[in-house]
């Protein structure tokens, strides 16, 4: 465990637009130093390093990942290096936390899991809407038993087309998008998914469908309906900030249970900027980034990973279980869909 009176050493592979606001975080995190940094971009690296005071910057995050210095590390690098990098982090003993996917298959992710376990490693996964204060006040009203009985659990997370490009073939659809959804059912419920069917949309040979829609039956009685599309055209409000445009994400997630229901609309930003091109709607919950300040549940994760960190504890908000469970459902939801036959996970 870390000395308590010193600063936490910290070392971030990955710099690139999600990377960048994971650097600004630590940089600004009480008793947290960001001491190292890994891209394999120069001109990214080097404003990374320029831009928060780091000195030691690596090309690999292999590299970084050696640097023993280090009391933990930040993965923020392509989903398809999460296995390679993370297992060499806790085959050291060292701290990981690692963004979604966990990793690129259900047999990874327990691999990874059963690493940390013998190496007494702490692994928290990138969960972060459990961190967000809306999906917060709902988990914890439907928890209390104040919805009654789980009804249904709708998930929406449809993408601007104009974004489908960079993920064609690369990765697929379920981890980009619905893993975010299948953790939301998980979590919300409480329950297991016991089956599950699903169809996919898709133009062209690409790896990944344009369209991706699932059923979840759940060990409780809960029906879950998950949908994620690259469709959303251009003109529609932009409320994700990106390195040369805006583009949209409309994401809605609707409960119904036997005493209560609720919708939650996150294109329904409390603010609105009309101009020349679409409206804007700026992310006032996730990663809000305001005088170089970085806020919101981002933020609030990294924090708890810190905690996490310091205490020796794991997470009681990023559950590992969970998010391997997840890659197993999501994975279902691929052979689903590409088998046109429904899934049984009860065994």
């Amino acid at each position: 465990m870390p000395d308590r009176s010193a600063p936490l050493r910290l070392g971030l592979a990955g710099v690139g637009r999600f990377g960048q606001l994971h650097a600004a975080v630590l940089a600004q995190l009480p008793g947290v130093e960001l001491a190292a940094v890994a891209d394999p971009d120069p001109l990214a690296l080097r404003r990374a390093l320029e831009r928060h005071g780091v000195s030691r910057g690596y090309g690999d995050a292999l590299e970084l990942i050696d640097d023993g210095d280090l009391d933990a590390v930040v993965l923020a690098t392509p989903d398809e290096q999460h296995h390679q990098q993370a297992l060499a982090v806790l085959r050291s003993g060292r701290a990981l936390f690692l963004e979604k996917p966990l990793a690129a298959s259900w047999a990874q992710a327990r691999e990874l899991q059963a690493t940390a376990s013998s190496r007494g490693a702490l692994l928290q996964v990138g969960l972060v809407l459990r961190y967000d204060l809306a999906h917060r006040q709902l988990w914890q009203q439907v928890r209390s038993g104040a919805f009654g009985d789980l009804v249904s659990i709708r998930c929406q997370r449809n993408c601007s087309r104009s974004s489908f490009a960079a993920i064609a073939d690369r990765v697929h659809t379920v981890f980009r998008t619905l893993t975010h959804d299948i953790d939301l059912v998980l979590w919300l419920s409480g329950s297991r998914v016991v089956r599950v069917m699903a169809s996919d949309y898709r133009q062209g040979d690409h790896l990944s469908p344009q369209g991706c829609f699932a059923m979840l039956e759940l060990a409780n009685g809960c029906i879950a309906m998950l949908e994620s599309s690259w469709y959303v055209p251009s003109q529609a409000p932009a409320n994700v900030a990106g390195q040369h445009a805006a583009s949209c994400i409309d994401a809605e997630l609707a409960v119904v249970g036997t005493e209560r229901s609720a919708k939650l609309r996150w294109l329904d930003g409390p603010l609105q900027i009309w101009g020349a091109g679409p409206v804007q709607r700026p992310d006032t919950c996730l990663w809000p980034v305001l005088d170089g300040q970085v806020a919101g549940a981002l933020r609030e994760q990294l924090a708890d990973f810190s905690r996490s960190l310091r205490s020796g504890e794991p997470s009681a908000v990023a559950d590992l279980d969970a998010a391997v469970e997840g890659l197993r459902i999501a994975e279902a939801i691929i052979t689903s869909a590409a088998s046109h036959q429904p899934v049984d996970l009860a065994g």
